[in-house]
């Protein structure tokens, strides 16, 4: 799900503050997938 979501988030179909604020729990997830992404400009907070 972290995956998922951090993928739409790289689509631009939500952003991160919105995300975590809903699925705080995957926060850690979502950060890596992003790391591993090379999108680390998109985690906010």
């Amino acid at each position: 799900m972290a995956d998922y979501l951090a993928q739409r988030i790289i689509d631009g179909a939500y952003t991160y503050d919105y995300v975590i604020s809903k699925k705080p729990q995957l926060k850690e997830g979502i950060d890596a997938y992003l790391t591993l992404q090379g999108r680390q400009d998109l985690i906010t907070q």
